[in-house]
């Protein structure tokens, strides 16, 4: 088969060379894969491990486990990241292993589930909802949002239970800054809806939260790896302190 055409002084390739590239690009990264693997095994647990994080938020509550994972293996780096393309970047071996919120199944990953997110309102101490017991969704319809951007998964979860009940969702603040969310909120310039397990470690001084009746957002956490990728003793101690972790903390 021709891989090439030559028009000119400028060379194209035919389909069947963008047929071999994008193959060709599959095989290396397996190659790839199945070196970096052999060479976990030869060197006694060298390298790194590469964590993708889909909320960000969650990141505090996971270093001294992170920390202790160190202790026992010394020689590989920790590199982890908000990640918000976790399956295309789990499938192009840019990241190990990634927690982010269920969103369907794919046949070519592990999913492990860890625990049920609930999302509650929280609001400054001052704040008209902050004696209320809980909340109706409908009575937020037309308040001011400070949020994670539109790719945060729990964002997309959120938005999704305000759209398909018609309700508008406007947000005066978008961004992955935990404490710069709690400021807007403090100052009384907006409200937001975070995980219960968030809301916990607040300051009570400042913040109250409020639950929701129906209709509360909810979705479920999740570890996810590659169902094809060998899986070196690193990663499966760190599979196994993450999954601990981030279901002890839902009891």
């Amino acid at each position: 088969m021709t891989l090439f055409d030559r028009a000119g002084k400028k060379i194209k390739m035919t389909d069947a060379g963008k047929l071999l590239l994008q193959h060709s690009a599959h095989a290396l990264k397996d190659l790839q894969q199945a070196k970096a693997s052999i060479e976990e095994l030869r060197t006694e647990q060298r390298g790194s491990l590469r964590i993708g994080i889909a909320l960000p938020e969650l990141e505090e509550s996971l270093q001294e486990m992170f920390a202790h994972f160190h202790r026992s293996f010394s020689k590989i780096s920790l590199h982890i990241c908000p990640s918000f393309d976790l399956t295309e970047q789990l499938l192009d071996n840019r990241v190990d292993v990634g927690i982010t919120l269920h969103s369907g199944t794919d046949e070519r990953l592990v999913q492990l589930p860890l625990r049920t997110e609930n999302y509650c309102l929280i609001v400054p101490v001052n704040h008209a909802f902050s004696n209320r017991s809980s909340l109706m969704l409908d009575e937020l319809r037309h308040v001011p949002w400070a949020m994670q951007p539109e790719c945060h998964p729990g964002r997309k979860l959120i938005e999704k239970c305000f759209r398909d009940r018609g309700y508008p969702f406007a947000t005066v603040l978008e961004t992955n800054s935990i404490p710069s969310i709690l400021r807007w909120v403090q100052e009384g310039l907006a409200v937001t809806l975070q995980t219960k397990s968030l809301a916990a470690e607040l300051d009570r001084s400042l913040f109250c939260t409020v639950p929701i009746l129906r209709g509360v957002p909810q979705g479920q956490l999740e570890l996810i790896y590659r169902s094809d990728r060998y899986q070196g003793e690193a990663v499966k101690r760190l599979i196994e302190k993450i999954q601990a972790v981030l279901t002890e903390c839902s009891n």
